[in-house]
């Protein structure tokens, strides 16, 4: 007779077990048509913190096994495979996991996933080699915030390289004139003074006519990779703009130059723990 209560109890366990994952599944389920069917309902009806995210995921076709469902303690998780196609291509995210538990009303709920966030190439680069991102994945509400603050630290870079070039890679001299057709052209030269070689340089020049009012523009490259300390002379034909009275010449620094230089300096991948040092500092240790 003790035998058989036993086995009722472990009958129950398993019943109960096979439902929570039925249950889990089937969220699931609704959670992924949800991607990209709006009028099945929003992610964030299965998912409350999926917004916080800031990713715009999508699911053409999801795979989830029985065998990839599994308990622990409170929380189920689920592993399943999604796949996607965009205005970029097809992506396979072959490893997305959501961690499902009750809410207070004791309904299933996606509390926490892992591996819907597709991370910008330069940005995961960036934190893998400050020290930001290790080898094993971060949950994706974890890996939210890890991202707003490596972009900080990035763009904290991205401000230094760009005050670096503007104060150091300079016009020494230039000068223009007017052809008998009207047309302005001219010449400068531009030093580097910085301790490493730049490229992609471009220039940008301005015309305006006697009154001082805007006539037109004009910009180019500078085809020349400038070694530490070297100087080099450019031309430049403004065929745009006819009789111009003054002029006025910039140099102009792109952003995907300035990725280069970023990507092609060394790290020591401690950057970032001593960026969040210095914000806790500044923050009066408060956690950021």
């Amino acid at each position: 007779m003790k035998s058989a209560s036993v086995f009722v109890i472990v009958l129950m366990i398993i019943l109960s077990s096979c439902s929570h994952k039925n249950e889990a599944m089937e969220l699931s389920w609704d959670f992924f048509t949800s991607l990209s069917d709006s009028a099945y309902g929003k992610p964030a009806d299965f998912y409350p913190g999926y917004d916080s995210l800031g990713v715009e995921a999508k699911s053409d076709v999801v795979d989830i096994e029985e065998s990839d469902i599994t308990e622990k303690n409170d929380t189920i998780i689920v592993r399943c495979y999604n796949n996607y196609t965009n205005s970029e291509g097809t992506f396979k995210q072959d490893s997305v996991t959501l961690f499902i538990t009750r809410n207070e009303d004791k309904q299933f709920y996606i509390y926490d996933s892992k591996g819907l966030i597709v991370m910008d190439k330069d940005l995961e680069w960036f934190g893998k080699v400050t020290g930001a991102f290790g080898k094993k994945q971060m949950n994706d509400q974890a890996l939210t915030k890890r991202i707003d603050q490596v972009r900080d630290l990035m763009f904290e870079k991205y401000i230094e390289v760009r005050a670096d070039l503007a104060t150091k890679v300079k016009i020494a001299n230039w000068s223009w004139e007017t052809s008998y057709s009207g047309d302005a052209h001219g010449e400068g030269r531009v030093v580097n003074n910085l301790d490493y070689s730049v490229s992609g340089i471009k220039y940008h020049v301005n015309y305006y006519d006697r009154s001082g009012d805007f006539m037109a523009e004009d910009d180019g490259s500078i085809n020349k990779t400038l070694y530490p300390g070297e100087k080099y002379n450019f031309t430049f034909w403004s065929s745009n703009a006819k009789y111009p009275h003054t002029a006025n010449l910039r140099l102009e620094f792109s952003d995907n130059m300035i990725i280069k230089i970023i990507k092609g300096q060394n790290y020591t991948g401690k950057e970032f723990s001593e960026y969040m040092k210095r914000k806790r500092s500044t923050s009066g240790g408060k956690a950021i």
